[in-house]
């Protein structure tokens, strides 16, 4: 049995040798494939960047962000949610994350994520416009929930 691991530790070992530049290289084509439309090959080239860069936050969000666009809703979820493990900073990987966790019917949670996105990026001397597609983004997604739950409340809307 310790064979088995030994060889998966041997692959995994292998896979992170590689060299910067050719994961840079496969980074950069797979981001190309994702701007695209080309979600499958995307797909493949991000997964392998993974076992390269397995603690490359960006990467696994991008992969995220790939699973989303394909409606493998948990995919999505599971690689956002070790984006942010990695990086709990990177505001494009948490506010796919929160709006993630909203779909799939996990609306408190994803609304504290969406939140802490918009007050990481809000700055009350800027106008709305101004903010960054992040802050902007994760504040549109509230300011909608926050009228469908008023809706709720008032009876407008069955729940």
């Amino acid at each position: 049995m310790s064979d088995i691991n030994d060889e998966k530790t041997s692959k995994e070992l292998a896979w992170e040798a590689t060299p910067d530049a050719i994961a840079l290289a496969i980074q950069e084509q797979a981001t190309k494939f994702y701007s695209d439309g080309r979600l499958e090959r995307s797909q493949e080239l991000l997964e392998k960047l993974v076992k390269m860069r397995p603690k490359a936050g960006p990467v696994w969000g991008l992969l995220g962000v790939v699973h989303r666009r394909q409606d493998r809703l948990v995919k999505a979820l599971q690689c956002l949610q070790k984006a942010a493990e990695l990086d709990p900073t990177d505001r494009n990987s948490l506010v796919n994350l929160g709006e993630c966790l909203v779909i799939a019917g996990k609306v408190e949670e994803g609304a504290k994520i969406l939140h802490a996105v918009f007050e990481m990026g809000y700055d009350e001397d800027k106008a709305p416009e101004d903010h960054d597609v992040f802050t902007r983004r994760a504040g549109a997604q509230l300011a909608l929930m926050r009228k469908v739950f008023e809706a709720v409340e008032a009876g407008e809307v069955e729940g």
